[in-house]
């Protein structure tokens, strides 16, 4: 069988949490490492998830720690064989779904991750991840991109925008997660729209006549497209607090490793994944 060639992005995440949680983490995957309790499977609205973890690295002398994940894929409901038979899936021996792979790295609060099903879902599942070393879920664990310059500062600092502009393939809207900005799950549903379509939006924002999007409603949509690998242009534009206009692109504003490997299926091994995510955190400590 020939090789595929797969492109792979991994993205980094800042992690806001208590100071407890670094401590509580290390704890937690290493003893539940020594009792033989490396995975485990939970349920989170409706799917499953089965998070196992993988071992300790040391990058670069920072400790990082492997985690994969693999959430259930509700839309899989039958199966059919080249005899003609066509019967339902059975899931009692497992989860059928897709594969996330993540290098916790808690002494620097950040959190590095792929995944080769929908790159839209990575910080959701991420987090729900992350969750489950949490010792008071009345603390909060936050996740944001980490950004490579100004604009998203910029972007939260602008009293008002006057449009938002961006480009996706229709293909990547087939699974959108729970999370999703509410805009961008009634595109993912639109009756009209045609699969490996490319659609370009370009929203006039004027807040004195149309309070259908809010600014929070931007944000929230910034913060989801430019993680998402289907969004290929992502502007804003806005005025600033003297009155001057102001130019936003997100298509380069956050921190990423980008690399190709050679595979003969679409699944991703878990020491292949190790070896991206110690190449990634290399990289980054070395040019942060």
């Amino acid at each position: 069988m020939n090789q595929i060639k797969k492109g792979v992005t991994v993205r980094f995440f800042s992690i806001e949490a208590k100071k407890s949680f670094v401590g509580n983490f290390v704890s937690i995957f290493i003893a539940n490492k020594d009792a033989g309790a490396s995975s485990r499977v939970i349920n989170v609205r409706s799917k499953k998830h089965l998070i196992k973890l993988s071992e300790k690295l040391s990058v670069s002398t920072v400790a990082a720690y492997a985690v994969t994940v693999v959430r259930e894929r509700n839309t899989w409901q039958a199966k059919a064989t080249s005899d003609g038979k066509i019967t339902g899936i059975s899931t009692n021996q497992g989860i059928i779904g897709d594969p996330y792979f993540f290098l916790v790295v808690p002494g620097k609060k950040i959190l590095l991750g792929f995944t080769s099903g929908p790159s839209g879902s990575l910080k959701s599942v991420g987090k729900t991840m992350l969750d489950q070393f949490n010792s008071n879920r009345a603390d909060e664990i936050k996740l944001d991109l980490i950004p490579k310059d100004k604009e998203f500062s910029t972007l939260k600092e602008l009293p008002e925008y006057s449009s938002l502009h961006f480009k996706i393939n229709s293909a990547s809207l087939s699974e959108i997660s729970d999370d999703a900005p509410q805009l961008i799950k009634d595109l993912s549903l639109a009756p009209y729209i045609e699969n490996n379509m490319q659609l370009s939006l370009d929203l006039q924002l004027n807040y004195a006549e149309d309070k259908t999007l809010t600014k929070e409603n931007v944000i929230e949509i910034v913060n989801f497209l430019s993680e998402h690998e289907g969004c290929t242009v992502l502007k804003v534009k806005g005025v600033n607090k003297d009155g001057d206009r102001i130019h936003l692109d997100f298509g380069n504003a956050f921190v990423h490793y980008k690399t190709e490997i050679n595979t003969r299926t679409k699944y991703i091994d878990e020491s292949l994944s190790i070896g991206i995510l110690k190449n990634a955190l290399s990289e980054y400590l070395e040019t942060s």
